[in-house]
């Protein structure tokens, strides 16, 4: 049911006589919002007006609009309040209504967003039926109810937008020692990006999944040198690399007409060669970036639930499974947005 569905009357309302829904989703409300919008007020008026709905025979309960019933306060000498008083709503349309006028608001937090739907789950609802309502995706519905997984005060980081939704959404996939070691990290600014934060989460979900990833077997002499022949030869290519990119910055630093007349009729041939480096560098970045990650996340003594030292003889997982989990996991831009 929709507003539009129920039996409607506009009046003035006193301010006095209307109540906010203590079941309202959204529990914060920016105080300079507030004030702007105030300010509106005093200046063209109430251009809209909010939706009530009568509670306790001569009270008013807010449906929707109650930021504007905050802002109103503010406005001085204003004592009522132009709203559509609306019949035939129990308190899950009130519910379901309040949602549908906050969902998409800049300032609904991440938080807040999750336990709507949540609350949604609790009246009946199934993850589908909440995506078709509010024009998202299943899986950004079931993602957003993850975030409740967060312990309180990390929670509350999200909710104050200190956290992003892509690194909140992989803190609430790890037990709660891991979440506050990813999260004291985060907040001292040891991530270069969100995506290097994000990184380190999933891998501390691998460690806690497959509690560890390296060989802690005792090598043979044969395989201790082979192992060493091989890192010398890692650390040889990367020598490369760097040299590689010296003469690529050498070539960012040339303008375009002194390329082609260095290049004059190979341009297209040297930019092929030029660009199957940068596909292969990207490549190299993300793989190093998990690499990077699974080692500091190896290094940890916290473990899944408890404070103790990883035990020996935990086994690396195959490309494969690295893959897999990797497969589970949202796009960083599915996080942000629904289709």
């Amino acid at each position: 049911m929709n507003v539009t569905e129920a039996s409607i009357e506009v009046t003035a309302i006193p301010l006095t006589d209307i109540e906010p829904n203590p079941d309202q989703p959204r529990k914060f409300f920016d105080e300079a919002k507030l004030e702007e919008l105030a300010a509106q007020f005093r200046s063209v008026g109430q251009l809209q007006p909010i939706v009530v709905r009568m509670v306790g025979g001569d009270k008013f309960q807010i449906v929707m609009g109650e930021r504007r019933w905050r802002a109103m306060h503010l406005v001085e000498g204003a004592t009522t309040i132009e709203a559509k008083v609306v019949s035939s709503v129990d308190d899950e349309q009130a519910f379901v209504m309040g949602i549908s006028e906050n969902i998409g608001r800049a300032d609904m937090t991440l938080m807040e967003e999750a336990q709507a739907y949540a609350d949604l789950v609790g009246f009946g609802y199934q993850a589908e039926r909440i995506a078709e309502m509010f024009g998202k995706t299943t899986d950004y519905v079931r993602w957003r109810m993850d975030l409740l997984n967060l312990t309180t005060d990390i929670a509350e980081l999200v909710a104050e937008g200190k956290i992003k939704a892509d690194f909140a959404w992989y803190l609430s996939k790890l037990s709660p020692a891991n979440q506050k070691v990813a999260v004291t990290r985060y907040m001292k600014g040891d991530f270069k990006t969100e995506t290097d934060a994000s990184t380190f989460a999933q891998a501390l979900r691998m460690k806690e999944n497959q509690e560890g990833f390296f060989s802690e077997k005792e090598l043979s002499e044969k395989e201790k040198e082979d192992k060493a022949k091989e890192r010398k030869q890692a650390k040889g290519k990367v020598d490369q690399v760097e040299r590689a990119g010296t003469l690529l910055e050498e070539l960012a630093k040339m303008t375009p007409s002194e390329l082609a007349d260095l290049f004059e009729g190979e341009v297209g041939k040297q930019l092929d060669a030029v660009e199957r480096v940068r596909k292969a560098a990207a490549e190299a970045v993300k793989k190093l970036r998990k690499a990077k990650a699974m080692s500091e996340a190896k290094q940890l003594t916290v473990r899944p639930e408890l404070e103790v030292e990883p035990e020996e003889g935990e086994e690396e997982p195959s490309e494969a499974e690295i893959a897999e989990v990797a497969a589970e996991e949202p796009l960083e831009a599915e996080l942000e947005t629904a289709a």
